[in-house]
């Protein structure tokens, strides 16, 4: 295991090295991307995805859709297909896609939380139905899903980022909504300027990402309070989850540590928070939203370890360090689907953190 032990390289030459032409990220932009990538979200995100698809699919027919009178095929790449097999979406407590897609068209939510309010009556006659769903994998890498109405000319597609509406056509009209570009990733020597910087606002993001977060279990420790909230989400656990770079796990790996150090230092952690979080678009830019990787191992880990480490006044080559050497210590963590295995991992690649974390 690598030792916690950090440099304190902070020469401006060294950062200058690190993006030498590209703008750098300011920090209204790093705002607005950290809250396009950070929302609260109730169950695991892919079966969200084809339940958001299903509920803008459905809700602007001039009829309700009625199991036995609708067809739907709904197209998704074969990442979100394997994590959407095999999580439990919330309230209905039945895993699988067609169980998202019955939730995601009794769902009432007008935002991508999708099984924060389902009609569960309704929802269930769709999974009593057979024949109103057919399911298509196809070759896409990362996040696609692409819900169409038979003989309807209505049509949903998301693409990218889980909540991103690449098109959405009804009875044949563009109801695409205008998308706001969102900022590019930062670059790490925009992560140490922005983390160095005390910005209000971005530390007010942080403080409200780790105040929000399911809270932990008391009685037990740490890294066995972030195993059973991960393992409990993948098995239905039915409270919001605030979410980064649209993964809950992570989002629960990432803010529990911290709001743990929340309490025993005060708001002289939040600079390593916003690092962290800074950290993990960065790391997924790199690595895809989804993938046959784990991506607490390559994402959220070396994250929250080069957020710890900046704490305590590492500098870019010990950070650089970081983000090759723990997913190299984790290569073993695979993804196999959104299953009660992901808790196990978790508190696998947590061991691999915990020496930054005594450090504090």
């Amino acid at each position: 295991m690598p030792s916690p032990a950090v440099a304190t390289i902070t020469t401006s030459p060294t950062l200058r090295q690190m993006s030498p032409t590209r703008p750098a990220l300011t920090p209204q932009a790093a705002h607005r991307l950290l809250r396009g990538e950070i929302m609260p979200v109730v169950g695991c995100t892919e079966p969200a995805a084809i339940g958001y698809a299903l509920r803008l699919l459905t809700q602007h027919l001039p009829h309700p859709v009625q199991p036995g009178r609708w067809r739907v095929i709904l197209r998704i790449s074969r990442e979100a297909l394997r994590n959407a097999s095999t999580a439990v979406v919330p309230h209905l407590r039945v895993r699988g896609v067609r169980a998202a897609a019955a939730a995601g068209i009794a769902s009432s939510a007008n935002d991508f939380n999708i099984f924060a309010a389902v009609d569960l009556r309704r929802a269930r006659a769709f999974l009593r139905a057979s024949d109103w769903l057919e399911i298509v994998p196809v070759r896409r890498c990362g996040l696609y899903v692409q819900a169409r109405l038979v003989g309807q000319r209505t049509s949903v597609t998301l693409a990218g980022r889980h909540d991103h509406i690449k098109q959405w056509m009804v009875a044949g009209r563009d109801r695409t909504p205008v998308a706001n570009q969102m900022p590019r990733p930062p670059t790490l020597a925009d992560i140490f300027r922005l983390a160095r910087a005390w910005n209000p606002r971005l530390e007010n993001l942080a403080r409200d990402f780790l105040l929000r977060q399911v809270p932990a279990e008391p009685g037990h420790k740490l890294e066995t309070q972030i195993a059973r909230r991960i393992t409990g989400r993948m098995t239905g656990f039915a409270h919001p989850v605030m979410t980064i770079t649209g993964s809950g796990n992570q989002g629960i790996f990432i803010a529990l540590p911290y709001r743990a150090l929340l309490a025993k230092m005060g708001d002289a952690i939040l600079p390593a928070v916003v690092f962290t979080l800074l950290a993990q678009v960065y790391l997924t830019a790199k690595h895809k939203r989804l993938s046959a990787e784990c991506g607490i191992a390559t994402k959220a880990a070396p994250a929250l370890a080069a957020g710890l480490a900046f704490a305590r006044g590492a500098g870019p080559a010990e950070v650089r360090r970081i983000f090759r050497d723990i997913p190299a210590q984790l290569a073993g963590l695979t993804c196999e689907g959104a299953e009660p295995a992901c808790g196990r991992k978790a508190r696998q690649a947590f061991r691999a953190v915990a020496p930054w974390l005594a450090a504090l």
